[in-house]
């Protein structure tokens, strides 16, 4: 069998968005890139259920960043809630843009109460979180908490970069959400997306390429934009099933569980863990590394090489690509053999 990709990124691309970005390049002011533009937001639209999407050249972390300087307009106290490193982050970058906020911090995995993040929000007028945490699998998104924040009129901002084309997504409520071409939509990185429902004023300081009623007046994008990158994103929106996806993630995940629960093996999480992304923990006697080089040996990616899953001895198998159940099946086969080979070389 070929490679077997299940990392967060970059992630399992199809033969025809390969093909996509390679076609011609395209100036982003001409009429034909408007309208590959236009098509694209609107797919984006109708699967993450919002008003509006400005699109821009980079990460998810830019897209939180166009996140932070919205929220600075505001002038108002909000609420950052952090249970992994991705929430960390987010209260970093706040602090960074200089924004007015308490903090809710929770061990890593550890769910957040619905009644507590209630008592927190008195007095404030914004809420950031992240709606699956990234380094876990953490599903934090509540539907209480977006009916509660509608009633309040308290902004509910998510970062959804794992979250978008990886799950059934509504945008309609939240005042602000991040996420990015190169995760669950199955395309390649380098677009920032970040879906709105208001209509943005314009920044009285700060950056102009990180203000979204700049995008909101342009007529297509404001900055230079990569048309190669446009089409790949707009290939995969109108190729993948992301519907299907998400019933076959479903389906994934009770394989995951029994292959867990056989090895002795464990989330770090509580509760609510997301279908297509699961951070395992390894048993200490054998190093993460070793079992994550012994897979990429045998062409199977798991994620394992960042700090917080090393420090943690974690292991990570990402979904967010079209994956088959013999793909699954086999990548946990090789999970097993690992395991095993390395227990029985005491650990590598």
């Amino acid at each position: 069998m070929a490679e077997i990709n299940f990392l967060p990124g970059p992630v399992k691309i199809s033969p025809r968005v390969k093909a996509a970005l390679g076609a011609k390049t395209l100036s982003h002011r001409s009429d034909a890139f408007s309208s590959l533009h236009e098509q694209c937001k609107e797919a984006l639209l109708r699967l993450g259920k919002s008003k509006h999407v400005a699109m821009l050249m980079g990460s998810g972390t830019a897209a939180n960043a166009v996140v932070a300087q919205e929220l600075k307009k505001l002038s108002a106290k909000g609420l950052i809630l952090s249970n992994g490193e991705f929430g960390t982050r987010l209260i970093h970058q706040g602090r960074k843009a200089g924004l007015d906020f308490d903090s809710y911090v929770l061990s890593w995995g550890e769910a957040f109460a619905f009644e507590e993040i209630k008592k927190r929000l008195q007095g404030k007028s914004w809420l950031w979180l992240t709606h699956c945490e990234t380094a876990t699998g953490a599903l934090n998104l509540d539907e209480r908490l977006v009916a509660y924040c509608k009633e309040r009129n308290i902004k509910l901002c998510l970062d959804s970069v794992s979250a978008f084309g990886n799950q059934e997504t509504d945008f309609s409520g939240a005042y602000l959400a991040s996420s990015s071409s190169g995760k669950g939509l199955c395309a390649f990185s380098g677009i920032a997306l970040v879906f709105y429902n208001h209509e943005p004023e314009h920044a009285r300081s700060g950056m102009d390429y990180l203000d979204l009623a700049v995008y909101q007046e342009a007529a297509t994008v404001p900055f230079t934009f990569s048309s190669n990158l446009l089409n790949a994103l707009h290939t995969a929106l109108l190729t993948t099933d992301y519907r299907k996806k998400f019933a076959q993630n479903t389906k994934h995940a009770s394989r995951i569980t029994e292959c867990l629960a056989a090895n002795g093996l464990h989330t770090p999480l509580n509760e609510r863990q997301a279908d297509y992304l699961w951070t395992i923990a390894i048993p200490e006697k054998i190093p993460s590394s070793a079992l994550g080089a012994r897979l990429e040996k045998e062409g199977v990616l798991f994620h394992y090489r960042n700090r917080y899953l090393l420090e943690n001895n974690w292991i990570q198998m990402a979904l967010m690509g079209v994956f088959r159940a013999k793909e699954v099946v086999a990548g946990l086969g090789a999970l097993e053999r690992g395991l095993q080979a390395l227990l029985r070389d005491g650990g590598g």
